[in-house]
């Protein structure tokens, strides 16, 4: 498995940090694209507000001029007398003062377009006199009117889709006395609806004007729906509105929304305009936006391909390289085009490579070739015990005339000395080489078989195909027979397991002989730790040890600990991952 000891590669750090000195350029950008549009929010919603203001307020100083007017026509002496004393008046007296009254009606209605027509009503004259003629009373509209007056809670009364200003005489309503004159002036709805066209800009635009108490709107663009929701969004629970400038949502769509209201006569005068449609001027700005963004993206690619090319690219080269030397591939050679750093380095790269390969030809190689002397030793110490024990074993089964056995004991003799004495490899599979250790324990449960019990637990399959050393775990099987179970009288115990834990394969060797000192265990430690220098004499543990180490690495080998039912254990622990076929 190859070994990274960065967590973040030289390239991506570069781009990195150039990106985090784009950014704060990146971020003014965008705070001063923020902030226009801030500003032209604002300015925009102040200039609505200050338009809509405008207009209410215009419109309540007018409806409290004609108010003012209707009060004037309280004192009217024609009025009054056509009201108390009509019977007394003769016909000519009477019609003067009807012409009058109605001159002064038509100059009430000429002073304000919001005017429609005014009235005056006398029902003990029986006269209904407006702006335009005089005629008879009806009794039921005066009662009407009069209801419509006494219930009225709003300056502007609304009533059968009509807007009146009404003014009673006598105006208390201490009692239920009926007035004697009614002055009423209605309102005309497409003045309204006019004026509030004349305050939209755009066909996008909208204006409305709506009485809180009624219900009753006028507005340019009128859907009941959509004035709904804006006044919803609007009061937003709350009772108590001034003036003020929202952006509310409706289907998907954003409205900037300029409202004030009017205690005056209980209404609120609105504007609304889509957001995209305020923000239009902007649209330039966006585009230079975009092309700012496009630009600073094209940038950090620029950078980022240089840097790929001149920097990563050859860095990343030069680690391959020293992956490959590490990986024993000293005839690696690399060149750089540019005449820059990088070539120095190559070029001392080139140089060093050589100059290793010539070190282990003189050390590395010095040293295989005693690490495989010794194997050729151990492999040519036959135990003479063993060979005694084995032909004593032989004519033991001949002479009981034990055949069967016999002859799977011969086999198993032969299967032993053919691979003790093969030559040709020096690594052989790991299932060849249990199989090994497998006959040669077979062959000495036979000679221990009343003092000993044998457990040789089944190679997993996905471990079969691990190249390892020759003779590495049947001469510590040898050791366990003869320096620790060979002195046992009974009861003698010896198992031989696999374990893998995490990514490497254990292989445990493990018997209740002979117990071995806490100190004498520490200086094994210590010898199986160590590098032998040559001068001091290889065990067959050390032997076995330095060739998993050279063919392994440093982390795997040979380790030793006492067996958890006395005695000794062994453990020898290779790689799994990266050595399976």
């Amino acid at each position: 498995m190859a070994d990274r000891s960065w967590k973040v590669s030289v390239l991506a750090r570069l781009i990195i940090s150039f990106i985090i000195i784009l950014i704060p350029i990146y971020g003014l950008g965008i705070f001063i694209y923020n902030s226009g549009l801030v500003i032209l929010r604002r300015e925009l919603s102040n200039s609505m507000i200050s338009q809509v203001s405008y207009y209410l307020d215009n419109l309540e100083n007018e409806i409290q001029r004609i108010q003012m007017l209707q009060y004037e026509l309280l004192n009217d002496t024609d009025i009054n007398r056509m009201a108390t004393i009509s019977q007394a008046l003769t016909n000519i007296e009477s019609r003067d003062s009807l012409l009058r009254i109605r001159n002064r009606l038509f100059a009430v209605k000429n002073s304000s377009r919001y005017i429609k027509s005014s009235t005056v009503l006398i029902p003990d004259a029986g006269k209904e006199i407006t702006n335009a003629s005089v005629s008879g009373l009806s009794s039921e509209k005066f009662d009407k009117m009069k209801a419509i007056s006494r219930n009225a809670d709003t300056t502007i009364i609304h009533a059968d889709n009509s807007m009146y200003l009404m003014v009673p005489y006598p105006y208390s309503y201490i009692t239920e006395r009926d007035p004697i004159f009614l002055i009423v002036s209605e309102l005309s709805r497409e003045e309204f609806e006019i004026a509030l066209k004349a305050m939209v800009n755009s066909p996008e635009e909208g204006v409305a004007i709506y009485n809180t108490q009624s219900g009753s709107i006028i507005a340019t663009n009128y859907n009941y729906i959509f004035h709904e929701e804006i006044r919803r969004q609007i009061f937003d629970g709350s009772d108590t509105l001034t003036e003020n400038a929202k952006i509310v949502s409706i289907d998907g769509t954003k409205f900037l929304v300029a409202y004030k209201t009017s205690d005056y006569f209980e209404s609120i005068l609105y504007k609304y305009v889509p957001e995209n449609a305020v923000f239009e001027p902007l649209n330039n700005f966006r585009v230079w936006f975009a092309v700012f963004s496009v630009l600073s993206l094209t940038v950090v690619i620029v950078y980022s391909i240089y840097v790929y090319k001149f920097i990563h690219k050859p860095l990343s080269r030069l680690v391959y390289s020293f992956r490959e030397v590490k990986k024993g591939n000293f005839d690696i050679n690399i060149e750089h085009e540019v005449d820059d750093e990088f070539r120095f380095i190559y070029r001392n790269f080139n140089s060093m490579v050589r100059d290793l390969k010539s070190l282990i030809e003189q050390t590395y190689t010095q040293k295989l070739l005693v690490q495989k002397a010794n194997m050729k030793q151990l492999q040519s110490q036959i135990n003479p015990h063993f060979l005694y024990n084995s032909f004593f074993i032989l004519n033991t089964m001949a002479r009981t005339g034990d055949y069967e056995n016999l002859e799977k004991f011969t086999e198993q003799l032969g299967r032993y000395f053919q691979f003790i004495t093969r030559s040709a490899a020096d690594e052989v599979t790991l299932q060849k080489e249990v199989e090994h250790a497998r006959v040669y324990t077979d062959i000495q449960a036979l000679r221990f078989s009343n003092r000993v019990k044998v457990t040789f637990d089944e190679l997993p399959d996905e471990f079969s195909n691990i190249m390892v050393p020759r003779l590495i775990l049947q001469p510590i099987i040898e050791n366990a027979f003869e320096h620790g179970l060979s002195m046992i009288k009974s009861n003698g115990f010896l198992a031989i397991s696999f374990e893998r834990v995490e990514d490497e394969l254990h292989i445990i060797v493990e018997n209740n002989g002979e117990d071995i000192s806490e100190e004498n265990l520490d200086i094994l430690q210590g010898k199986l730790s160590s590098k032998n220098d040559g001068n001091e004499e290889v065990t067959a543990l050390q032997n076995i040890n330095q060739r998993l180490k050279l063919k392994f690495g440093q982390e795997y080998g040979v380790t030793v600990d006492k067996g958890s039912r006395g005695g000794f254990k062994v453990t020898i622990s290779i790689p799994y991952r990266d050595y399976v076929n």
